[in-house]
This record gives structure tokens, sequence and C-alpha cells, in this order.
């Protein structure tokens, strides 16, 4: 174990594409604290969710394994309170650990705005020692919190985003920083996933306060070019509130670094910035996330730790997931992760240094919800240059032909030609077959059908 033991800062916000940060090339983002983390660290390319959906992602961040393993096999399944996660590791290592935000492992389900799901058994908060959050809100001016052991909702002043910051602020100026001791924190934003709003918000289900709604005219908003319908007013309504959501977090990440910037702590503390899944706001017809497409899978991922990660480095040898994030952490803080731990340990690699890469993501959905939608199991990959989904065919009819897909990432970045089962991309699918074959099973899954069968037709990849 390393003599040297960073604070660790997780900055996890929920809904947040890759491409929507400014540092990623969107054009209408304002975020310069995010930038800043990314030029003063280490940007991961190709970071990709394993799971595009709150629960399952989040239950996989924690214990770096893949759904069928860890036992949140489906979004509405819960993390059985004798998971061993990240939170347990760094104890193990002498971290004070904390949490403060949207936890969402505990299976309850808000009704949609209402922001009254506060409780989380403390048996059920994934490890951390101390929680100040809830399991999931969906109400930004009407959001509750529980912590310590009584079941009692404390309510939030403001806007959750600001609230959820101060939560932070106090914590660590109170407890973390002059403990004497390295600490792990997590603050895990809801915001830019959409959600109630207080009646006078421009753009719900994006609400924000309306100093940052006014940066944003959604007719002067550059669309990707993937959106079928450019002048499609709810597109363009829910970007702009999207970006404002998203400027709000950024002032918000600005508060905590000044505050570890004025305690001596930012330069050695581990920063992540990070998110569950994306969105695709009007890209290909669709909003929210599901599906194998980029706006959906790829996720911001940043780290930056002065003197061990690189300063104004684009890591692009190869994809990280996100079972990969705490092993890749435990590595560059010196922490032991446990041996059932399925991701890769990616310190050397975003350092810059020999070790190893991973050269394909595999992207789960296991089956229908607990609450009544996602009936469209598939599996995929996303590798370095090409994207390749499989579910079975009358799945991909029923819903609009989103689950069987090959994409070209390089020479189509935006997903608008699908080579699916196309006679003059059969040896590339083959090919790529052959690898989702290779990578399910080495995630100690059994093909699922519609997989194996697909192999047959394909010829024997397998």
């Amino acid at each position: 174990m390393s003599s040297f033991q960073p604070n660790v800062l997780w900055i996890f916000a929920d809904q947040l594409r890759h491409q929507a940060l400014a540092c990623n090339g969107d054009p209408n983002s304002r975020t310069p604290n995010l930038d800043r983390i990314a030029a003063e660290g280490t940007v991961c390319e190709t970071a990709v969710s394993q799971y595009p959906v709150c629960m399952p992602f989040r239950a996989g961040l924690m214990t770096g394994q893949y759904a069928h393993v860890h036992g949140l096999r489906v979004h509405g399944d819960l993390l059985a309170p004798g998971c061993r996660t990240v939170a347990h590791a760094y104890r193990a290592a002498g971290y004070r650990t904390s949490y403060v935000g949207k936890l969402h492992l505990a299976s309850t389900n808000s009704h949609w705005f209402s922001g009254d799901e506060y409780w989380v058994h403390p048996r059920m908060r994934a490890g951390f020692e101390d929680f100040s959050g809830f399991d999931i809100s969906n109400h930004y001016y009407n959001t509750h919190y529980c912590t310590g052991e009584v079941c009692r909702g404390i309510a939030l002043e403001g806007h959750q985003t600001d609230g959820l910051t101060d939560l932070s602020l106090a914590y660590l100026a109170e407890h973390a920083l002059p403990s004497g001791r390295p600490w792990f924190h997590v603050i895990a934003y809801e915001a830019p996933h959409p959600g109630g709003g207080n009646g006078q918000n421009r753009f719900d289900p994006f609400p924000s306060p309306p100093e940052y709604e006014a940066q944003f005219d959604p007719d002067r908003l550059a669309l990707r070019p993937n959106v079928p319908e450019p002048r499609d007013e709810k597109v363009r309504r829910c970007a702009a509130g999207y970006y404002a959501m998203l400027a709000q977090l950024d002032h918000n990440v600005g508060r905590i670094l000044d505050l570890l910037a004025g305690a001596g702590q930012l330069d050695n503390t581990l920063v992540v910035v990070l998110s569950d899944h994306g969105e695709m706001l009007g890209s290909q017809g669709r909003f929210h996330k599901e599906t194998a497409y980029d706006e959906a899978v790829r996720i911001p991922l940043i780290f930056r730790l002065p003197g061990a990660v690189p300063a104004g480095r684009r890591f692009d040898e190869g994809v990280v997931s996100g079972v990969d994030i705490f092993p890749t952490c435990a590595g560059l803080c010196g922490v032991r992760p446990f041996p059932d731990v399925q991701g890769l340990d990616l310190s050397a690699a975003v350092c810059g240094r020999p070790g190893p890469r991973r050269s394909e993501a595999l992207i789960q959905w296991l089956g229908a919800t607990r609450y009544g939608w996602g009936d469209y199991p598939y599996r995929a990959i996303r590798t370095a240059t090409h994207t390749y989904c499989v579910s079975a065919a009358d799945v991909n009819e029923r819903h609009g032909g989103h689950y069987r897909l090959l994409f070209d990432n390089v020479a189509d970045p935006y997903q608008q030609s699908n080579l699916f089962g196309l006679p003059a991309a059969r040896a590339l699918q083959r090919e790529l077959h052959a690898t989702l074959c290779r990578t399910v099973l080495a995630s100690a899954e059994p093909l699922p059908d519609f997989v194996a069968d697909l192999s047959a037709e394909l010829g024997d990849t397998a």
C-alpha cells in the first residue's frame, strides 16, 4: 500500500453526457470549472456507461462488478447490504468516507416530481460512514434528505444543486478537512437529470434558477447533426434547460474547488468527474438514455491529481468502463480493491505508463425494469472505433430499430448510418459479434439466446 494517500472527491452528475462539456467540444456549454479540472488533469475520451440507467450503473460503480454479478440486475432492484463497495475498500485503507446527494440503490421509485423518497436505511448506504442524502428525489425545489439513524426527512432550501453543495461544503469544512485523516467524499448531484421545478421555470423538466436560464436562448443553440427535427420546440427548450442546469452545476463545482484550495488540500486530492449515463436530448429522435447510442453511453470521466495524473492529457488508448472507476481510483491511491472486482485498474494507462488497457466496454440491458418499462434486453460493446448492439429481432422491430446497431464511429461520428445486417459490412459484423461474445463470456454471464442465435446466423463466431 502506498505511503501517500491522497484525498478523493467524486463529483458525480446524473444524466450528463460526455459531449455536453465545453472541454469536450460542445459550443453551447458554459462549464469553466469542469473545463479547469480537465485542463489540469486527464480526460478519458471514451468512457462508457456499462448499463445506461441510474441504478444498475451505480451498483456497478460502487462494486466494480457487472449487474448479473452484484445482483442489482434491473432498474428497481436493490444493492444488497452485504455487497462490498468502494467505500469499504477505502475505509479499510484508513479513509473517512462520506456521501452527499442522490444514492439510488435502495429500490425506491419516486412518484414523478414528488421529491419524497428521502429515507435510506443505514445498512443500505453502500458502506459510507457519513451520509446526508436521499435515494431519489426527481424534484429540484422539494428535496428532502436523511442522515444518521432516524427516519426523518430534512428539507433542502432553494434549488437542490445549491443545497447539496452547501451540505458538502459544511461537511468538508467541519469534519473531513480538519480530521487529519485522508478522506473519500462523494457529492452526487441529481442534475442535469429532468425533474420537478417551482412553477416559474422556463425550461421544465430541466429547471434551474432564472440567472442560469437567462444564459441560454433555445433558438440560438447549436444542436447535434443527428437531431432529426432541429426546429422542434421541445428539443430546443429541453436543451436550453439542460445546459442551464449544467451551468449551475459547474458554478457549484467551483465553490467546492475554492474551499479545497483555500484549505490547502486541492492539490493533494484526487478529483474525479463522472456521470452514470448520458442524455439523448433529441439525437436519433429520442430523449433520456437506455440505448447504446453514444449520447446515452459515453460519459464524462476526468481525473485530476497534480504530480500523479498528467495535466492537459486526453486518454484515447482504449476505452474505460464504469466498472473500472473504482479499481482505477484505488490504483491511484494505493488502495486494494477486493478480489471479486471485475473492473480493470487503468491507473497506469490513464497516467501514460505501461499497464492494462481495455479494448472494448460491455454494455448491458438485462430486462424490463421493476417500474413497468424497459422491455428491450440487449448486449452491446463500445470500442474506440465501433459500436455494436444485439437484441432479439422482435425486440428491435417493436422498438423502432434502436437495439440492433453497428456504427463506424470514426467515419460516422454522429451514428447516422446503421451498418447492422448490411452485406457490405458482414465481415465487420462477424468480427464485432465474436468480440461481443467473448466479452459477455468474460463477464461471467452465459450467452443470452438472442446473442447465441445470431452467432449461428453469422457463422460460429464465438
